[in-house]
């Protein structure tokens, strides 16, 4: 049997994820604004003094770094097992 029902709008997920973001970035700078003072870090061997709004700008670099990775390593089974099926798409 055939589905005739139309796919779901995807259009308003994009948005609200425009949104989100942005208004995560706008609280990044935020942050990074209110926490400029000086530092004492420890970068594994490395002791030096820093602004704290590196830190921050560092930490979230590497966040996203990592949620970026993650989120192609959960993507790619999905892809390996289709082209077994022998499904192109």
């Amino acid at each position: 049997m055939a589905d005739d029902r139309p796919p779901p709008d995807r259009g308003n997920d994009i948005n609200l994820k425009a949104i989100l973001g942005v208004a995560a970035g706008i609280l990044l700078v935020w942050f990074i604004i209110a926490n400029s003072q000086p530092v004492e870090v420890t970068w594994w061997v490395l002791n030096t003094s820093t602004s704290l709004f590196v830190v921050i700008l560092v930490s979230a670099l590497l966040g996203a770094g990592v949620t970026y990775l993650l989120m192609r390593l959960r993507r790619r089974p999905a892809r390996e097992h289709d082209v077994q099926d022998g499904d192109p798409g």
